[in-house]
């Protein structure tokens, strides 16, 4: 099984429709199981629209309808012209840039039922700390899976309050620590994995159910998923590894993989993609 995470950055990108084909050129190339997607934006003032590949998330999704310009519908409809076909879903976030829905979305070869959870304190849709995580259950070759896209805060916000404790406690809530359910966590995570005593370690000490697909990869192939200083990280020009995928310990992981980085695909984003494959221990 392969599977991606990317925060696509969307259209903060230059030249974003080229990005996109160059995203389904990879999708169709590996032939991904599930895929998670951050930032994913559309326009406010853009067209509702509907498809058939949707899945409407259940739980507390705010109820923001699809717009034409959404950048995960696009990718799917490009996809589906050229052949492949996924489930997809989203649920928005909060307003991006003043004008732009910003959410999170999966894509899957197989139906599912979706879930939106807020994992954040504050509910206030014009605000950048709402939060919330999508989450798709369905089963693969008779398997149960739990696959969820996430984009968090950061550890603590300028004034030193806590963020990202309280949005993984609630995220918590929607994992299973059994050995009948698969577990994939993926996506744009905020916290740096070698700073101690924050995000990363707090992942490590409450879900030791769960791996991190890099330590675990039997191969690996990069490590770092953002080299600048980018949005939120103003003044970190420092090789940062903050977009994770984390699996149940039952999982072998054969590849981790940095992709869309200009040396295992075109760079898309601000943040480079991981591509993991993993199989059954």
């Amino acid at each position: 099984m392969k599977v991606l995470t990317l925060n696509t950055h969307a259209w903060m990108e230059e030249e974003s429709y080229d990005k996109i084909e160059k995203i389904i050129d990879r999708i169709l190339a590996k032939d991904y199981t599930f895929i998670a997607l951050q930032e994913i934006n559309q326009s406010i003032e853009a067209e509702e629209v509907e498809d058939p590949g949707f899945i409407q998330p259940e739980g507390d999704d705010p109820g923001i309808r699809i717009k034409a310009d959404n950048f995960a519908l696009l990718i799917v409809k490009g996809l589906r012209e050229r052949g492949l076909n996924y489930y997809w879903s989203w649920t928005a976030n909060h307003i991006g840039y003043d004008k732009y829905d910003e959410g999170v979305a999966l894509l899957s070869q197989t139906p599912y039922t979706a879930e939106s959870l807020r994992v954040s304190n504050s509910d206030d849709y014009t605000h950048h700390y709402t939060r919330r995580v999508l989450k798709a259950a369905t089963r693969v070759n008779g398997n149960r899976w739990n696959i969820l896209s996430c984009h968090y805060s950061w550890w603590k916000d300028g004034k030193g309050r806590e963020l990202f404790k309280s949005e993984w406690d609630r995220t918590r809530t929607l994992l299973e620590d059994d050995d009948k359910t698969s577990h994939l966590i993926m996506g744009d995570f905020n916290n740096e994995a070698t700073l101690a005593g924050e995000g990363y370690n707090y992942i490590n000490m409450t879900t030791p159910f769960l791996s991190d697909t890099y330590t675990e990869a039997e191969k690996k192939v990069g490590e770092a998923t953002v080299i600048s200083a980018i949005d939120g990280w103003e003044g970190h020009a420092d090789e940062k590894r903050i977009d994770y995928i984390f699996t149940d310990n039952r999982k072998h992981i054969d590849t981790y993989r940095v992709v869309f980085d200009n040396e295992n695909g075109p760079i898309v984003s601000d943040h480079f993609g991981v591509e993991v494959e993993l199989t059954e221990k």
